[in-house]
Parts: structure tokens; C-alpha cells; sequence
């Protein structure tokens, strides 16, 4: 009698779920066009020493340099090239933030990202991003992009999180 009722209650439950699911794939209205994506926000573009504001931060870079391999983390044939950049943060908490998620955009359209070594050398051994930005608080800090090959980025892009549509910085 047992098994019988726990079969039971297991038909019951495995047919809800169902029930349910069909009832939910039918509600979507599959004439609508897809949003923009995952992003939160607009991008925002602009140039060397204009505040560009996103979702948490307001970046400002001022300045972009590259050289042959000046620091000591240069990777073998690498060039690094370093960003001076300004961040504020523009909400009531503290926020954290990702090297990976910088990037430095090259004349053919490849990127590298933040080279978090070269940057925490540049920064005398802290490691700006392991730390979040105090709420309402403005950092200014030197990050390090690694390229390869002779032209320097063209562009940077910098944001706040990985759903943050973040700016882009046109840094030639």
C-alpha cells in the first residue's frame, strides 16, 4: 500500500511539472525581436581626458604610452603599453572590478586584456584589483596592457562588471 501511494504521489508530481512546463513555453511570444543582449546600460565613447560614465564607474584615462618592454614583467617580445586611468566610483557601495575585463583593442580588431602582472609592478606590488573602489571615492592608477607587434591600441575598453556595457576610450 505504501509503494502504491508513494507511486502515486510520484505520477502526481513528475505530471505537474509537466503541466507546468508546457503551460510556460507556450506563454512566450515568439514574435518579439531579441533585446540587446545581457548588457546593462549603453556604451559610451570617447576620447583621451573625458569622464565617460557606465553603470558604476566614471573612467577617465588620460593618457596612453608604450614602450619596449620598460617594466620589469615584460613578457619575452612583448611591448607594454601603460594607460593612466582615472576611476570613480558613482554608487552608494563599494564596487569591485576585473583586470580580464579591460582591454586594449589593436589596429586589426584582436584585444588583449589587462596584464595584471606587469600592472601590479606598476603600481608598486598592489594589486588595484583585488580591492573594491569605496563608494563615491576616485582612483588614479596605471594599468599595463602587454601588445605584440608594432602598432599601439587604438582604443581601450573598460568596465565595471561583466554584464556592464561599459566605454571605450579612442586613445590615438
Amino acid at each position: 500500500m505504501v509503494v502504491g501511494v508513494a507511486a502515486a504521489v510520484l505520477a502526481g508530481v513528475v505530471g505537474a511539472a509537466a503541466w507546468t512546463a508546457t503551460q510556460r513555453v507556450a506563454a512566450m511570444d515568439t514574435t518579439k525581436q531579441p533585446t540587446s543582449g545581457a548588457w546593462v546600460g549603453n556604451s559610451v565613447t570617447g576620447a583621451l581626458g573625458v569622464p565617460l560614465r557606465e553603470t558604476a564607474f566614471e573612467f577617465t584615462v588620460y593618457r596612453m604610452a608604450c614602450g619596449a618592454g620598460t617594466l620589469p614583467a615584460a613578457s619575452a617580445g612583448g611591448r607594454q603599453c601603460l594607460a593612466t586611468v582615472g576611476v570613480r566610483n558613482l554608487t552608494p557601495g563599494e564596487q569591485t572590478w576585473h583586470g580580464q575585463l579591460q582591454r586594449a583593442y589593436l589596429p586589426g580588431g584582436n584585444w588583449v586584456a589587462t596584464d595584471e602582472n606587469a600592472t601590479r609592478v606598476a603600481n608598486l606590488g598592489r594589486d588595484v584589483f583585488a580591492q573594491p573602489v569605496a563608494a563615491g571615492s576616485r582612483v588614479l592608477l596605471p594599468l599595463v596592457f602587454t601588445v605584440h607587434g608594432d602598432d599601439p591600441p587604438k582604443q581601450l575598453e573598460l568596465r565595471s562588471g561583466v554584464f556592464s556595457a561599459g566605454v571605450r576610450v579612442d586613445v590615438r
